[in-house]
């Protein structure tokens, strides 16, 4: 997760590069009708016979790299639609879409968290239905892993299905060898960790030595944790809220215990560590991080391609005492359709090609998490991907997700309160029960007024 806000001048370069490439838009754009596959090219046939497309590829909020993209979406779709050209369209990680959709440059696909599909994407209006797609080609969505098709159909409008999953973006815990190393400490367990004992090992590499400061674990957040146990912070029945639960209050108490760990808070009041990337991978005073694989696999492959290599290896993912055996909700990273595109129908087989065995073989080596069930997936993860050479990549598979619950409209929207509520216990002094007090009133005036403005 990259540092929020989103630079002025990064937008419009943003949009200066979708301008440019504007190519393949072209053709009817209707729900179910087939495009045209005309592109800036002109009126050139390939050897196939089809006419040159160019479709434009952005990601939006999540960690997917250009080498991933090239492998797994460029090369695959060469070899199946040799008449199409894929576009990166790179932006910053964190790219707020509303300007884009406004602009009216608008990509034909795009890499987004699952999750967003029942919130900003729909907010929007910006994921076509990609049903009658599915039914005109016959996607076999049945080969999908159960916790899969769930996840995507849970965050997808009723009418139909917004997305073709990516990848599982499976949590584990990543750990620096050389910290545990230098402290004398054991490494983490290959069994899965109650977050009780993942705080007790970060204890022990919590310290200070020649002026720097070295931190265990930062649990991320109650966002990264409390799906652990089921939680949400609007009830997506009632659209009420209630974070004064005795479950959040076991989350928040948690996230307490690891604030209080002796030299975790940092001299300027720090609090928060692994949503700042570089502390693992260039500060490297970061000993475990336990969140989704995505976020540092990928990059951390780029960085030994550069030439800079950790000594590190995996965990399984950590979880409440009560819940061992399963990690957290699934996180999907999929790719949807565009309603704006005027390709979506090969756009559409573009992206579900990603579900062929050639695919997600391809899928698996770069180090993505199938969305396919088959042990053959399994069996080649990573064998692409030399920085996962010699690393404990079953223990990537130890801690299953479990399944999503649908979110309320207004779930993202109030989710800042809760953070509100991490610092005033971390650096405020507050205990629980008022920090969780005060973010439910705070919530439910939050709720009063989306309500009654939406």
């Amino acid at each position: 997760m990259r540092k929020t806000g989103f630079v002025l001048l990064a937008l419009i370069l943003l949009l200066g590069i979708l301008a440019g490439c504007s190519g393949g838009n072209n053709g009817s754009g209707g729900e179910q009708a087939e495009p045209s596959s005309q592109s800036s090219a002109g009126g050139e046939q390939t050897e196939s016979g089809e006419k040159p497309v160019t479709l434009k590829v952005l990601r939006a909020g999540i960690t997917v790299t250009e080498t991933e993209f090239e492998k797994v979406l460029v090369e695959r779709t060469k070899e199946k639609f040799p008449h199409v050209t894929l576009e990166w369209v790179d932006a910053p990680e964190d790219v707020e879409l509303e300007p884009l959709i406004t602009s009216g440059e608008v990509p034909d696909i795009m890499f987004v968290s699952t999750s967003s599909i029942a919130t900003t994407l729909k907010d929007l209006d910006l994921a076509e239905n990609l049903q009658p797609y599915i039914e005109k080609h016959g996607t076999d969505l049945s080969r999908l892993k159960p916790v899969v098709l769930d996840t995507i159909t849970k965050y997808s409008p009723e009418e139909g299905l917004a997305a073709i999953p990516f990848s599982v973006n499976l949590p584990v815990l990543f750990y620096n060898k050389d910290i545990f190393d230098k402290f004398g400490v054991a490494y983490p367990p290959n069994e899965q960790m109650s977050w009780n004992e993942a705080i007790e090992l970060g204890k022990q590499v919590t310290r200070s030595d020649n002026g720097v400061d070295y931190v265990g674990i930062d649990l991320f957040g109650a966002s990264n944790i409390a799906t652990g146990l089921d939680l949400f912070i609007v009830d997506p029945e009632t659209g009420k809220a209630d974070v004064t639960t005795p479950e959040w209050h076991k989350v928040f108490e948690q996230l307490k215990k690891s604030y209080e760990v002796q030299g975790y808070i940092g001299a300027d009041g720090r609090y928060q560590y692994a949503n700042d990337d570089d502390i693992f991978y260039n500060e490297q005073n970061l000993a475990m991080v336990a969140y989704n694989i995505a976020h540092l696999l990928g990059p951390l492959e780029e960085l030994r391609q550069q030439g800079v290599e950790l000594n590190w290896d995996f965990a399984p993912f950590p979880n409440f005492e009560e819940n061992l055996g399963t990690g957290k909700a699934a996180n999907v990273h999929s790719l949807i359709v565009t309603k704006a595109s005027q390709n979506k129908d090969i756009a559409f087989q573009v992206i579900a090609n990603v579900l062929s065995d050639e695919s997600q073989t391809a899928l698996a080596k770069v180090g993505r998490v199938p969305t396919v069930e088959g042990k053959q997936f399994e069996d080649v993860y990573g064998q692409d991907i030399p920085v996962l050479q010699g690393k404990t990549v079953e223990n990537i598979f130890k801690a299953p997700p479990r399944n999503v619950i649908r979110p309320h409209k207004f779930e993202s929207k109030v989710r800042k309160f809760l953070e509100e509520a991490e610092k005033n216990i971390a650096v405020g002094g507050q205990d629980v029960n008022t920090a969780l007090r005060v973010a439910q009133e705070s919530i439910e005036k939050e709720l009063e007024t989306l309500n009654n403005t939406n």
